[in-house]
């Protein structure tokens, strides 16, 4: 620890006594934005390169004289070409969420996990500044760490919840988080990490990233997922079971009561009793397109699940509804999962599946062959329209895409307000 504070306070007067040599900046997306916000802060020139010419220049053997240091943006891996070249050329690399924290006085608690993360990070922010702790948000939320660091003046008696992904955490070398909470493991990203073993161990690499005194919560099923890797897990570890009533808060249902439970005790150790965690469970709602009931319109149940990425998020919404078989929305953009392991988890719980994206066509003959009823039907306008039509009633209408996004929209915040403005069109205009 005391080796890397002295490489970190020697990297920070290096970086701040080269201000005519720029940084390079890998990526020209949402992490990039921050950095320049704090660039601006330091005074500090950069130039940005990205794969999209639009958005900056290609990374070549050329550019690598203009620069000593690099930082990449979340999507780019440590086995990214530009990366690779710039360390073969003695560059040094950081991640968004290592530089970020050379200019942080705050302890970061990472927050990691395949679903519930953001819920979690948005919770443990308000519950600790409802309890007079000056808390703040950042990482793969809302903002990033390094605009979060750019626009507020954090001390060390400040805490910041950093949700933290898989990619930013297999990329990070320097950060020293303070607690590490692992909320839960399932299949996701395979497209990037190529299998679900190195997804586990991109996120493993956290462990790393700890300050000596850390403490670290996981959920249950993330230890059963490291005995199945053979992977050892810290002895100081505390795996924490779902036994908490959760009834009558946005934690009631699965994932989030695993959740929950990770939420009382991360909050026991910060001396906040069970009772005030449970009143602000009560208070407290989910974030947007999270199994968002939208109401029942024209005779139907909507439902807006469009953060639903990956089949382990989908069989935590279709759990939600035991008692009926829903009409499901899905499909989107593949982010690697084989697709007959979404069949057990559609199986007997849907009357049919309306089909959109990239994935839609081959998924609806899958279904089809495996008896269930399945249409494709490329887009979400052309699904409610369809429902429409059909005339069901009484139904619950279950958009929970467990895709990606990308094929369609920017991100799945802007596919849940497109979703939004098909129900508000159905309930709204004469068609």
């Amino acid at each position: 620890m005391a080796e890397i504070c002295t490489f970190k306070k020697k990297l920070v007067e290096k970086i701040l006594s080269q201000k005519n040599r720029p940084i390079a900046i890998l990526g020209n997306g949402v992490s990039a934005q921050g950095l320049r916000k704090l660039f601006t802060k330091l005074d500090l020139e950069h130039i940005i390169y990205d794969q999209n010419p639009k958005k900056g220049e290609s990374f070549t053997k050329d550019n690598i004289k203009n620069h000593e240091i690099i930082i990449c943006s979340p999507s780019f891996l440590p086995n990214h070409p530009w990366v690779i070249l710039a360390r073969q050329n003695g560059l040094l690399c950081l991640s968004e969420l290592d530089f970020a924290s050379l200019w942080c006085e705050a302890p970061v608690v990472a927050i990691t996990g395949t679903n519930g993360k953001t819920t979690i990070t948005t919770f443990l922010t308000k519950l600790f500044n409802r309890c007079g702790v000056r808390a703040f948000c950042g990482g793969n939320i809302d903002q990033p760490l390094s605009e979060l660091v750019a626009t507020e003046t954090l001390k060390f008696n400040d805490l910041v919840f950093c949700e933290t992904s898989s990619f930013q955490a297999e990329s990070s070398q320097l950060i020293r988080f303070t607690h590490l909470i692992w909320s839960n493991f399932a299949p996701n990203h395979l497209n990037m990490h190529g299998t679900i073993r190195r997804y586990f161990l991109a996120k493993y690499r956290l462990l790393a990233c700890l300050r000596e005194d850390a403490r670290i919560l996981c959920g249950q099923n993330v230890r059963q997922w490291a005995h199945k890797f053979q992977i050892a897990m810290p002895e100081k570890m505390q795996v924490i079971a779902s036994k908490y009533d959760a009834e009558g808060t946005a934690f009631r249902d699965y994932p989030q009561r695993e959740n929950f439970a990770l939420i009382k005790k991360f909050c026991s150790m910060h001396n906040i009793s069970s009772e005030t965690v449970l009143a602000e469970a009560k208070n407290f709602q989910k974030p947007k397109y999270r199994l968002e009931n939208m109401g029942i319109i024209r005779g139907n149940a909507y439902w807006n699940d469009s953060k639903c990425t990956n089949f382990a998020a989908l069989d935590g919404a279709l759990k939600n509804f035991p008692r009926e078989k829903v009409i499901w929305i899905g499909g989107g953009q593949s982010k690697g999962e084989d697709l007959k392991d979404i069949i057990p988890i559609l199986k007997g719980k849907i009357e049919i599946a309306l089909l959109i994206g990239e994935t839609g066509i081959a998924l609806a003959d899958l279904l089809q062959k495996h008896k269930i009823d399945a249409i494709y039907v490329e887009s979400i306008k052309n699904a409610i329209d369809g429902i429409k039509k059909a005339c069901f009633l009484k139904k619950n209408v279950v958009f929970s895409p467990a895709f990606s996004s990308f094929d369609q929209f920017l991100n799945y915040v802007e596919r849940g307000k497109f979703f939004e403005k098909c129900i508000f069109d159905l309930k709204f205009l004469r068609h």
